[in-house]
């Protein structure tokens, strides 16, 4: 049938972006990782303790990136498939969000931004599936820390209206621009301006895929050299 074509046809292009994506991104950790075990291989026992150990840390987090970009490659092949489970539980949301930004200032050691949470003290329990929603602010606060080059606030404020809690995230980064924002949801898509910031176009539309999963909604709000704000209703 056509449908049954256009969804070939689409899937054909995911698989040509995924293969493009995965060359390219994989490219400079893989670098990093066979420059680092040389440097240990050639003078290995000339160098310090100490750069010894941070050549091995420069190792560790190569591959902790490439393990990043495997998971959410994996997480979209499950959305595409329609296998990404929903599994709600009661969760305290401020200890969570707590560790969400600990998480993600710490992704980013050489970082500029100061990363600030406000969350609203009478949040209430409610149901959520944690691993969703940890792919969900994960992405959004290491987005708004990576896309702000030259610092900035980066504020994540959690409050509750009575019937949803509303999410924001916002940064005073490098910003989308307006025609892009319509595409910002696809796989594989990235802004024009993001230059030679390092990233995949996949955790976005991972984002999306999670958002609606808990029957919430996403807004995007942005102003190129000024900012970008994310607020997520659930």
């Amino acid at each position: 049938t056509l449908a049954a074509l256009e969804k070939e046809k689409e899937l054909n292009e995911l698989r040509s972006r995924f293969v493009s994506m995965t060359s390219h991104e994989f490219r400079t950790p893989l670098a990093t990782i066979l420059s680092s075990a040389e440097l240990l291989k050639y003078y290995g026992d000339r160098l310090p303790e100490s750069e010894k150990l941070d050549v091995i840390q420069t190792i560790e987090n190569s591959v902790h990136r490439m393990t990043r970009m495997l998971d959410r490659v994996l997480l979209l092949g499950k959305v595409d498939a329609q296998m990404l489970q929903f599994e709600p539980t009661s969760l305290d949301l401020i200890p969570l969000c707590q560790s969400l930004v600990r998480d993600a200032v710490a992704q980013f050691p050489n970082g500029k931004c100061v990363v600030e949470a406000k969350l609203a003290a009478d949040l209430p329990k409610a149901q959520y599936d944690e691993k969703l929603l940890r792919h969900i602010f994960s992405n959004l606060l290491s987005n708004a820390i990576k896309y702000s080059p030259n610092g900035g606030m980066v504020d994540f404020d959690v409050r509750h209206d009575g019937s949803k809690t509303i999410f924001t995230v916002s940064d005073q980064g490098i910003g989308i621009p307006a025609e892009e924002i319509s595409h910002l949801f696809e796989s594989f898509h990235r802004a024009s301006n993001v230059g030679d910031i390092q990233g995949t176009g996949l955790g976005l539309a991972i984002v999306k895929n999670s958002v609606d999963l808990h029957g919430g909604d996403i807004t995007v709000h942005s102003t190129v050299n000024q900012g970008t704000q994310f607020v997520v209703r659930l």
